[in-house]
């Protein structure tokens, strides 16, 4: 179970990368550039729905990402088996707070969502943040039938190395080395501008949250 745990935080946090400490603040505290910028969404599109596989240390993951108003609204379910044992962790993002739990347990944790620093904004770059990470454009790659573009990595603080291929700021494959464990994410399907309930990014009312 302890590596099932382990599995489940790799992807969550491989899959949304690395964020600043505080985006709007980044953006706006660029050398030359005026403190009215306003940032762009997380994603270049309204809404849509990445499901991957994953493996990490040897397992295999499903992991469904959902996102609407271009990124503001978010929503990620892993799902995985081990030993026959199966389990789900929800996370969502919403209103500035991550909130992360697990549907049979009824527990989950909230944390302010400037704090989660493993979530790369793609459309808001900074050359602080692309210095701070060595995160570099290194040329363009067809893949899922997208053209992304492909960064590499090499963040000191996380020990992180690898590549990533990204379209409209969306992580559509993923090969990272951090800390001696390696973790592959690779999109199977996309769906662009899909219909969402009323209640997809409510988080559940029944969960205990720490």
């Amino acid at each position: 179970m302890k590596r099932n745990l382990i599995l489940l935080l790799s992807v969550g946090l491989i899959m949304t990368g690395c964020k600043s400490k505080n985006s709007n603040a980044s953006a706006n505290d660029q050398k030359g550039e005026s403190s009215t910028i306003t940032k762009k969404g997380k994603y270049a599109i309204k809404s849509g729905t990445v499901q991957y596989k994953t493996q990490v240390m040897g397992m295999e993951a499903i992991q469904t990402m959902m996102f609407d108003d271009y990124g503001d609204k978010e929503k990620t379910v892993v799902e995985m088996e081990m030993l026959g044992i199966k389990s789900q962790t929800t996370t969502i993002t919403k209103d500035g707070f991550t909130y992360s739990y697990d549907t049979e347990k009824k527990t989950g944790t909230k944390t302010m969502e400037i704090t989660q620093s493993s979530n790369i904004d793609f459309e808001n770059l900074t050359e602080e943040i692309k210095k701070d990470m060595k995160l570099e454009k290194i040329g363009e790659e067809n893949f899922l039938g997208k053209s992304c573009d492909k960064y590499s990595i090499d963040y000191e603080k996380l020990k992180m190395k690898g590549t990533y291929l990204v379209w409209k700021g969306i992580p559509l494959k993923t090969n990272i080395d951090m800390s001696s464990m390696k973790i592959a994410l690779e999109a199977i399907k996309l769906t662009e501008d899909p219909s969402f309930s009323a209640t997809e990014f409510e988080v559940p009312a029944d969960i205990k949250f720490q």
